[in-house]
């Protein structure tokens, strides 16, 4: 793992989290709203101060359904300092619905049921070369504790919770959004905080729903699964698939039958061959009698076929610029039956250090 990648520990009332969050990782959230601010800029032509107004239209809503976010964020950006104030923090927590109707994250998804129980998420997340944290939050209002890989400044993003519930996110390209749903960022921090199962994560996202497009892949301790294509409109469940080691896969297009009619989307060619490519592998795997492993997930993450636009994304040249500097960031692989989580930042094709963490570490 990269040295600069800090592993914050953040315990207590809503406002003491993010306060730890927002002292523990100062310098890389001011660096990531100077990314974003230019995000913003390059892809839906507003500045920091016109995103700001926008993302304060989910304060009533917060305010109302998830007041602890907002004073998490308050906390988080007293803690960061240099005049920062919680819409700041909340524009960050918004950036998916400020940005990715004209733009999405690239990410690649699996869930897996392995021999004896096991049950694996696995994701290459794809993207901006953003600051990042493992946070460590022990809640007074929640019964979970949670740890999870994030970008500095967002209350959640992909990891898991000490009940075994486990959450993967990919980037969905569309228009439609809800201000009365809640942002993708604070629905993610919602699961992992509040959900003991996947039927649970499922409910919680039924109840409040999500303010724009993307798929979110859950799985549990005890093996249930699914991949959740989300929007507005509504949540349809992919299920796992097939009868020797079942999965799913998901990249950044939407592909449910059942799936609301107006539920639309507006993929780059590469989802479809690195969604294939993915699924192409991992029946490979099945058919020679190789079980879902963290070895053996990580190298079907490795694979560079069909480069640069494979499921391990090419390196930006110097040539790059805004977008187009889109590289694999990160892989997080989870076995959640036991609770083993492995995370690595950069390429996972580069072979980088590996940092594991189990639920009985977070305790």
């Amino acid at each position: 793992m990269q040295a600069d990648t800090k592993i914050i520990k953040c315990a207590g009332t809503p406002y003491e989290i993010g306060f730890a969050h927002g002292s523990g990782a100062s310098a890389e959230i001011h660096d990531n709203i100077v990314i974003y601010d230019g995000f913003f800029q390059d892809r839906a032509k507003i500045n920091w101060e016109e995103a700001r107004q926008r993302a304060s239209a989910y304060i009533p809503l917060l305010s109302a359904k998830y007041p602890d976010i907002l004073e998490e964020m308050r906390g988080m950006a007293d803690g960061a300092g240099k005049g920062l104030t919680m819409e700041d923090i909340l524009t960050l927590n918004t950036r998916s619905e400020l940005g990715l109707t004209n733009v999405a994250d690239g990410c690649t998804c699996l869930s897996q049921q392995g021999p004896e129980g096991r049950i694996f998420l696995a994701q290459n997340w794809d993207w901006l070369q953003v600051n990042l944290v493992v946070l460590h939050i022990i809640s007074n209002n929640s019964p979970f504790q949670m740890q999870f890989m994030s970008e500095a400044g967002l209350v959640g993003k992909v990891g898991l919770n000490s009940a075994g519930v486990g959450t993967l996110l990919n980037g969905i390209l569309a228009s439609a959004q809800d201000k009365d749903k809640f942002p993708i960022h604070v629905l993610l921090r919602r699961v992992l905080q509040f959900a003991s199962s996947f039927d649970e994560a499922f409910a919680i996202m039924e109840e409040y729903g999500l303010a724009s497009t993307c798929n979110i892949v859950i799985a549990d301790a005890k093996g249930k699964a699914g991949s959740v294509e989300c929007s507005p409109h509504g949540n349809t469940v992919i299920p796992l698939r097939g009868e020797t080691f079942p999965y799913v896969g998901h990249t950044n297009h939407l592909y449910s039958s059942g799936r609301p009619v107006m539920a639309k989307d507006h993929p780059e060619d590469n989802s479809f061959t690195r969604l294939a490519r993915l699924e192409e592998l991992t029946r490979q795997d099945n058919e020679l009698g190789i079980p879902p492993s963290f070895d053996s997930i990580r190298t079907r993450l490795c694979d560079q076929q069909g480069a640069p636009l494979s499921i391990c994304l090419g390196k930006p040249t110097d040539e790059d610029v805004g977008i187009d500097r889109v590289t694999t960031v990160s892989t997080i692989i989870m076995e959640l039956s036991h609770g083993v989580v492995q995370l690595t930042v950069g390429r996972p094709c580069d072979d980088p250090p590996i940092l594991e963490w189990t639920l009985g570490g977070m305790q």
